[in-house]
């Protein structure tokens, strides 16, 4: 007759770990997904933009008319998961945009519009550049995190 709670208190312990690690997975599951779905979320700093239209966007923050904010060449600094200091980014036709990592971690360059630029994944340290001939508006992200930003090409 003893071997019977211990049996039973046996079974509530497995059925206990079982709900724990289930509720853990979902946990898990939850924070990988979510600078996915975090990414999906429309950006206040992306908004002005146009969904990278080569047209120019509305407003003080970047039409043809623009004062350029970046030098020839332009270096945009990632630190802290963050393209830079400044929102949008605005330059000159012609100029080259160089991406520098300063972060503790891989980032990349991806236009939003497939086939503009992609520097694939660059660690800490590296670089990476393009030079921007045409005039518009050119959003971008990272492929690993969370983060965008935008370029203003003006004449």
């Amino acid at each position: 007759m003893s071997s019977s709670p211990r049996k039973s208190e046996t079974v509530t312990v497995t059925f206990k770990t079982k709900w724990l690690w289930l509720f853990l997975g979902i946990v898990l599951s939850l924070l990988a997904v979510s600078p996915v779905v975090y990414s999906a979320l429309p950006s206040t700093s992306a908004a002005p933009a146009g969904g990278g239209s080569s047209s120019g966007s509305s407003g003080s923050s970047g039409g043809p008319s623009a004062t350029p904010n970046c030098g020839n060449p332009c270096v945009i600094v990632i630190k802290n998961s963050l393209f830079g200091t400044v929102q949008p980014i605005i330059v000159k036709s012609g100029t080259t945009v160089t991406w520098k990592n300063e972060d503790d971690t891989s980032h990349t360059s991806t236009s939003d519009t497939p086939g503009i630029w992609d520097s694939g994944i660059f660690n800490p340290g590296k670089s990476y550049s393009v030079t921007f001939n045409s005039t518009g508006t050119f959003t971008y992200h990272c492929n690993v995190h969370p983060m965008t930003g935008t370029i203003v090409v003006v004449s």
